[in-house]
């Protein structure tokens, strides 16, 4: 059934997105390197004295660090090494490591890396995705009045890709089942904006890595039956 008609607006890449770091988040790295009075600075200050603080380790040091402040317990000590080697060699991991749970923040201490080692670490990119969604019934006129959910999100992408996307070949059963976990992998971050007066038509910006956003490059005008989660149901065998 179909619940939307969706238009592609734009697609364009980026190299940061938001919320990839905010000054808290400088604040406690300047105080895993042991810098005082961080308390004292804000803005632009924070992040100059971040990159110099960076800046006086060896890369695959700030590498290190950067990323076990991103990552946390989810992957070992020697992982994380691996994905420093990765990245000092050139490979894309925040698309090439093999947990898609980790790409958005691997993704992002590489925008904090680039910025102290611009000589050393590559210049990440993403890509951003604009879309018009105009709901046709009252089911999705109710999903446009929340926030977007990542499993409906990738529903709609799926629905505007080809079968032969690397979207459909991995997930063509979490697509169509009550529960698409791993969504929350392939969809960095979605928000809603400019909805229309009646709560009909809304603005769909979705970030995610060049890996599942590229099939949508030649994507115009197509029908959407997309779906939140259904955790309450239970899917059939």
């Amino acid at each position: 059934m179909k619940l939307f008609d969706v238009s592609v607006l734009g697609l364009k890449k980026i190299y940061d997105m938001p919320g990839t770091w905010c000054e808290a988040d400088y604040r406690n790295l300047l105080r895993e390197l042991e810098v005082d009075e961080v308390d004292d600075m804000s803005g632009g200050d924070l992040l100059d004295i971040l990159l110099m603080a960076l800046q006086d380790l060896e890369p695959e040091d700030a590498g290190e660090l950067v990323l076990a402040y991103k990552l946390k317990t989810r992957v070992s000590k020697g992982s994380r090494q691996n994905i420093v080697q990765d990245l000092l060699e050139g490979q894309r991991a925040w698309e090439e490591t093999a947990d898609i749970y980790l790409h958005a923040d691997i993704f992002a201490a590489c925008v904090l890396l680039q910025q102290a080692f611009p000589k050393i670490f590559a210049q990440p990119d993403m890509l951003q995705l604009r879309l018009q969604l105009v709901a046709v019934g009252a089911p999705g006129k109710a999903i446009l009045g929340e926030e977007p959910e990542a499993s409906f999100v990738a529903r709609v992408l799926a629905d505007g890709m080809s079968e032969k996307s690397i979207l459909e070949r991995l997930f063509d059963e979490q697509l169509v089942s009550n529960s698409f976990p791993e969504a929350e992998g392939i969809v960095w971050l979605a928000e809603f904006g400019e909805r229309s007066a009646d709560g009909k038509s809304a603005l769909l910006t979705v970030y995610s890595s060049e890996h599942w956003l590229d099939s949508m490059e030649d994507v115009g005008d197509f029908p959407s039956s997309a779906y939140n989660d259904r955790p309450d149901e239970d899917d059939e065998d």
